[in-house]
């Protein structure tokens, strides 16, 4: 009788992620968030009995990894009960030049690791084949699964190949002017007879048939990402079987993105309150977008007192304000100087002053009002 299936299907790690546009210790938070998920999937897999762990391509980020973040990867994945075998992706490809053949590798990686560097079946146990598609180049306008095919491979037991690129019939509809790169085809599962095709590159989950997922990252890499943070957990009753895939939420962190219409004041207590209903805010990024026209009272509100507050609650905050107006009284001017040079100064930048776009002359004006307000507080 043959014994079920049970594994984990995960990609797209990428650590050494660098998050340059994340500064300061939210970017340090960031990276090392990365090494905590990881953690996290070992005991996932532990937890769930699975019988190995499967990462689509792009572990790494690249291969100029610092020692400590390689070592560290090491000590994660010898923690693992199972075995874990690595599929080299567009940013780890298996080139001469790889992590994967560097003497630290030979010498530190656990033994429970297992490197898909080649096209070459390998059995997991009787009656289980993993069909690697490695990528040996960062781009190539071949399809990386092409080799799979009805007689590739052992003909019984579990058929299960692991692959990272993109859907071609998906990426070229997306862009048909120009050829795609490292490019799979939709049909692959059902052409090479395979029960799973576990593939990588997409960062968020997507299910292209009953034997073809995509797991996304299991930690985001920004904010655009739809549905990163899980890994995917496997079960196949039978060669041939309809495969069972659960999502498993693992992320340490969570990116969120909002958009708000403000114009009154309830509407700035509104992101007060979402922000106050986030249930971990030291580990949630927020990427805020605003739009609307606010008087510049209430702009200096919420400048100075809920977005500087917010961003002191959460791990990271960034702000979109392209859209949002500031409307600017005469009032709220008299009040900053009646005389003076202060009074030419604003004179002029109501004015248009040559060389000052709208914009800028509008932020120039905020800035006289907070000042104003921070002198007189």
């Amino acid at each position: 009788m043959t014994r079920p299936l049970r594994f984990i299907h995960t990609a797209d790690w990428q650590l050494g992620l660098r998050v340059r546009f994340i500064p300061g210790d939210a970017g340090a938070i960031v990276r090392n968030a990365r090494l905590q998920t990881i953690r996290r999937i070992g005991e996932v897999a532990r937890e769930q009995e699975v019988e190995f762990v499967v990462v689509a391509g792009d572990v790494f980020e690249h291969h100029g990894l610092k020692p400590s973040t390689l070592l560290q990867t090491f000590d994660a994945l010898a923690n693992y009960s199972v075995p874990v075998y690595l599929l080299p992706g567009n940013h780890d490809p298996y080139s001469s030049d790889s992590l994967y053949q560097s003497r630290r590798w030979e010498k530190d990686c656990p033994a429970n690791v297992h490197v898909l560097g080649n096209r070459e079946p390998v059995e997991v146990r009787e009656g289980v084949f993993l069909l690697p598609c490695p990528l040996l180049a960062r781009h190539t306008l071949d399809d990386p699964a092409e080799h799979l095919q009805p007689d590739f491979g052992p003909q019984e037991g579990f058929r299960v190949a692991v692959a990272h690129g993109g859907i071609r019939e998906i990426l070229e509809a997306l862009d048909g002017a120009h050829e795609v790169q490292n490019a799979i085809s939709m049909k692959t599962a059902a052409r090479a007879r395979l029960d799973y095709l576990a593939l990588g590159d997409w960062h968020g989950y997507l299910r292209i048939d009953e034997r073809t997922y995509y797991p996304g990252a299991p930690e985001a890499t920004r904010f655009k990402e739809k549905l990163p943070g899980k890994v995917l957990l496997v079960e196949i009753d039978e060669p041939g079987a309809t495969p069972r895939v659960e999502q498993i939420e693992v992320n340490t962190l969570a990116w969120l993105k909002r958009s708000f219409t403000l114009s009154v004041a309830d509407d700035l207590s509104a992101i007060e309150e979402f922000v106050e209903g986030l249930p971990n805010k030291a580990e949630t990024l927020l990427e805020l977008h605003l739009e609307g026209t606010l008087e510049v009272s209430l702009r200096h509100r919420l400048e100075e007192e809920i977005l500087a507050q917010a961003g002191a609650r959460l791990c990271w905050l960034r702000t979109r304000d392209e859209k949002l107006e500031t409307l600017i009284r005469d009032e709220d001017l008299e009040e900053i100087a009646h005389e003076g040079w202060v009074q030419g100064v604003i004179s002029a930048l109501r004015g248009g002053p040559p060389g000052v776009n709208a914009e800028e002359a509008e932020a120039a004006l905020r800035l006289l009002y907070r000042l104003h307000k921070e002198v007189n507080k």
